[in-house]
């Protein structure tokens, strides 16, 4: 895959797996693939992009946080992957996950009163990168927590390795898009099918 391709892409289902396709085009087994998240520039686009909204963060914690998203993404990977497999949950991880957890409060919600009803919204206050981080990990723990994990796919599409959550009614879904990957094997199998 080249670097050619849509800077970011969204069909992970969810803010976890979005990260995770960061790095996209990788194997099954979490090899090679191409850095999308090259550059703390890189994270601030890819977090006012995907509806994170411009964090407050800036300079040297943008490169830092770079890093720990990196990281974050990682372990994020490593549990679908095991998900996938049905193997043990990796225990570095495991611990990686519990750390943002533990210290990342939630980002901030707010009461807020329209017409004279309260209704739930965002605080007003720009959120740090780490509530950011912080509320990614909390929506991978949720998937990789709990029976959502058997919606955990990796797309089987030559040089994607897409992850993505399976939010079919019938839990049959097998490409990140069908307008990309899935097109792509139809027009394969057609090929196959004329020369036969």
């Amino acid at each position: 895959m080249k670097q050619s391709a849509p800077r970011w892409v969204w069909y992970g289902g969810r803010p976890s797996l979005d990260l995770v396709n960061t790095r996209r085009g990788r194997q099954a087994d979490g090899s090679g693939g191409v850095e999308y998240l090259a550059s703390p520039a890189d994270l601030a686009d890819w977090l006012i992009t995907g509806g994170h909204g411009d964090v407050a963060a800036a300079g040297p914690g943008l490169a830092r946080g770079l890093d720990q998203a990196r990281e974050l993404r990682e372990a994020i990977d490593a549990g679908v992957r095991a998900a996938v497999a049905g193997a043990p949950f990796p225990a570095p991880a495991l611990e990686i996950l519990n750390r943002w957890l533990a210290a990342a409060p939630a980002i901030g919600a707010q009461l807020q009163l329209r017409d004279g009803v309260a209704v739930l919204g965002q605080s007003a206050i720009r959120p740090t990168l780490d509530q950011v981080l912080g509320g990614i990990a909390a929506d991978a723990a949720e998937l990789l927590g709990t029976s959502q994990r058997s919606r955990l796919r990796i797309c089987p599409g030559p040089g994607c390795g897409g992850r993505f959550a399976d939010d079919s009614p019938a839990g049959r879904r097998r490409w990140c898009s069908m307008a990309v990957c899935g097109n792509r094997s139809k027009a394969a199998t057609h090929r196959q099918v004329v020369r036969a």
